[in-house]
């Protein structure tokens, strides 16, 4: 009878029959059949009125994407249904209702019932639906299925296919109305889901990176806005999910699981941990991929970036987006060398100490300077900024700003300084403020380096005022290419890893050594022979006696070093040089000599490598392992590196394609003085967590308890002996009622 019962409910109850039919589907043939044809009726109703509600309906579609795998004949036909409904009428179909269907079909594609072409192609046309909670479905869905589409090996069809209907709607939202529009939505959707797979390093590709350039165009704020912050942020930190999840603890694990009671969840939990750990070493064991930056990808970097700054010039969006697009075509100029020659007009007007964000406008100046400009065009650039920023009348931060932006304009295109200026902005190398003086006196290390001749001689330094014979200033539009044979010096001088002996390395030091002296210049330091010989020495001046018996002092030798600084100060007469200057000018000259003999020799070395040897990979690790082992040396030894400076903190910052830090810029400076705002608010925050200040008379909170109430809680024992106690014991009852009456009566009179 219940067997009967249950047999008669089935067709209502459709939760039941897809349990039982996920147990037995051959049993249950016939009443899945029922429900096959009850869904084609109902749909047959459904398209006669698609914007009404349905839970009938909503029920059988759920039902049957649920049982499908097991009558995948019967069900053949039932995705294209779901969406053929949903391209109809998905505008106008219920929230609810349309939810169920995308959530169908995405429970079908997981199973590998549907194309995920055809899909993923009706689910970006339905980024257009006004549901915030189904374009976050859509969008989790799309990402996640291209990823795993993807895994294995590359789907070139399926990529291509995606990425033009992406363009397209991309496309469609340039006559939009506004942000909300239904295109506008969509094309928005569609961008984010391309960003997100060339992140997670599905999408890399030039027409990825090209399609996403397109929408910096949008007249679409938001699409912009998110194309150009695509272009600006770093794209190679972003990584899966999964990878920035936090490991677990395993040695506190293990612990746990000694010291307390060993349980199976335990035991299961500490095996999912074990898992868990062996998955990510896989992980880190697999071969690096290496990942561009988007802006070397671009197609055509010269006509983007002008399209860009014509769209800038015309542009009336808020000041932050224009900033971030002059970033933007900043960036390009200095990673490609490009020319723009527009582009630095429209910056020198925006220089002035009242503009809002004017440090990253400098910044932005010094990013579009390259060697290939023009020297005339940047020369008016730096001017403003001297006229603007270093004077005499700004604050000491406006004018420490400027000098470090001239500076970071003139290392990226050396000629456009001239001497004048330069030796102007050098006499601010003693100025009061520590930021000013620091910004003037980096300038002047600089054009040591790159041009000691537009320098005073009082400030070209010891070595820059040794080289001027040999130095030659470089002209416009010439190349160095010995940056580019570093490598392959390096793998010169260390030829052969197996007969790299204790020879070998002696010999690399001894050059080093050579270097060292070379640059070292003035520094005169006494090697360990002639050490030997001082204290082996019988002469008369190293202790020697008189008649007398009492030790002669000893005669002080006047170093080349001090006896030029004597000369300068006038204590001493500039007509005639002693040997000792004589003999340490010619070993200066003698070692420079030799030092350049030998970079030539390891240049041509470097470059007959070159030009007879073909690299293999092992060549390459040994170049970038020597690379490392030279750059970890300069950093403890840096005067034997060759230049006894320490490195600029900025230059890290300008290897990341181009950009220069806001932080170069304003350089050091002492910690502001608070204004009253910023005083009241720090007074407010210590206040905090504290008790308030005043009188503490009535107050129930008490530091402490009072001694009749530290009695109360004492051993009897230990209060036994007092007259209270004992005299406590003596008295009558009568005195008892008197004294509880007594006490009451306070009691009443306290609660009044």
């Amino acid at each position: 009878m219940g067997k009967r019962n249950r047999a008669a409910l089935l067709p209502t109850n459709i939760p039941q029959l897809q349990n039982l039919i996920k147990r037995d589907p051959l049993s249950y043939k016939e009443e899945f059949l029922q429900q096959l044809r009850h869904f084609e009726s109902s749909r047959a109703i459904f398209e006669l009125k698609p914007e009404e509600h349905s839970t009938d309906f909503q029920d059988l579609i759920n039902f049957i994407a649920q049982v499908s795998p097991c009558y995948p004949e019967e069900t053949k036909e039932f995705p294209d249904q779901i969406i053929t409904l949903l391209s109809k009428h998905y505008q106008i179909l219920d929230a609810e209702l349309r939810r169920t269907m995308v959530q169908a079909l995405v429970l079908l594609r997981n199973r590998e019932m549907i194309s995920s072409t055809a899909l993923l192609s009706l689910f970006f046309t339905l980024f257009r639906c006004r549901d915030k909670v189904l374009r976050d479905i859509l969008y989790n869905h799309i990402v996640n299925d291209i990823k795993t589409s993807n895994q294995k090996a590359k789907n070139n069809k399926m990529n291509k296919t995606l990425q033009g209907f992406m363009y397209t709607m991309l496309t469609s939202a340039e006559g939009a109305a506004g942000t909300g529009s239904e295109n506008a939505i969509a094309a928005k959707r569609s961008l984010d889901v391309c960003i997100e797979l060339y992140r997670k390093n599905i999408w890399n590709d030039a027409k990825t990176v090209n399609v996403i350039a397109h929408a910096c165009f949008s007249p679409v704020t938001k699409i912009m806005v998110t194309a150009l912050q695509f272009f600006l942020g770093n794209n190679e930190d972003d990584g899966d999910s999964e990878d920035e999840e936090e490991l677990p603890d395993i040695k506190a694990m293990q612990h746990k699981q000694n010291v307390s009671k060993k349980t199976k969840s335990k035991a299961k939990q500490m095996d999912k941990m074990v898992a868990a750990l062996k998955k990510k070493s896989k992980a880190k064991k697999k071969a690096e991929t290496f990942n561009f930056s988007a802006l070397h990808l671009l197609n055509d970097p010269q006509g983007f970036t002008e399209k860009l700054y014509t769209h800038l010039a015309s542009s009336r969006e808020r000041h932050e987006v224009q900033l971030m697009l002059m970033n933007l075509i900043s960036r390009i100029i200095g990673v490609h060398k490009l020319t723009i020659l527009a582009f630095y007009p429209y910056l020198q007007k925006r220089l002035q100490p009242t503009q809002k964000d004017v440090t990253q406008i400098i910044a932005i100046a010094a990013q579009a300077s390259h060697d290939l400009i023009p020297p005339d065009v940047i020369e008016p650039v730096i001017q403003t900024l001297a006229n603007n920023f270093v004077t005499e009348h700004c604050a000491a931060e406006v004018m420490a700003a400027g000098l470090n932006g001239i500076r970071e304009i003139s290392s990226r295109c050396p000629l456009a300084m001239e001497a004048t200026l330069l030796q102007d902005l050098t006499e601010y190398k003693n100025h009061r403020d520590k930021g000013v003086m620091m910004a003037s006196r980096s300038l002047i290390g600089l054009y040591r380096e790159i041009n000691p001749e537009l320098l005073k001689k009082k400030d070209r330094g010891r070595n820059a005022a040794m080289n001027m014979r040999d130095y030659k200033p470089s002209q416009y539009g010439e190349s160095h290419n010995d940056g580019d044979l570093e490598g392959l010096q390096l793998l010169a001088e260390n030829p052969e890893e197996e007969g790299a002996g204790e020879g070998e390395w002696d010999e690399w030091e001894e050059a080093s050594e050579d270097e060292e002296d070379a640059d070292g210049g003035w520094i005169n330091v006494s090697d360990d022979e002639n050490d030997l010989n001082i204290k082996l020495s019988d002469d008369e001046d190293s202790g020697s006696e008189d008649e007398n018996g009492n030790k002669k002092p000893k005669t002080k030798r006047l170093t080349a070093n001090k006896e030029r600084r004597l000369k300068k100060k006038g204590l001493l007469p500039k007509d005639e040089e002693s040997e000792a200057v004589k003999e340490e000018d010619e070993e200066m000259k003698a070692k420079r000599l030799q030092a350049q003999a030998e970079r030539k020799e390891k240049l041509a070395a470097a470059q007959l490598l070159a030009t007879t040897k073909i690299l293999t990979p092992a060549d390459f690790a040994k170049i970038e392992a020597l690379k490392l082992a030279k750059q970890a040396d300069q950093k403890l030894n840096p005067v034997r590196s060759g230049s006894g400076k320490r490195p600029n903190p900025s230059d890290a910052d300008d290897r990341a394609e181009g950009e220069v830090s806001i932080g170069s810029i304003i350089g050091p400076r002492k910690k502001a003085k608070q204004d009253y705002a910023e005083r009241m608010e720090s007074i407010k925050n210590g206040r905090e967590g504290r008790e308030k200040f005043g009188s503490r008379k009535g107050s129930t909170e008490r530091g402490s308890t009072t001694n009749k109430e530290k009695a109360k809680g004492k051993n009897f024992m230990m209060i036994a002996h007092k007259r209270e106690v004992r005299e406590k014991k003596k008295m009558s009852l009568r005195e008892k009622q008197v004294q509880l009456h007594a006490h009451i009566k306070k009691q009443k009179m306290m609660k009044h």
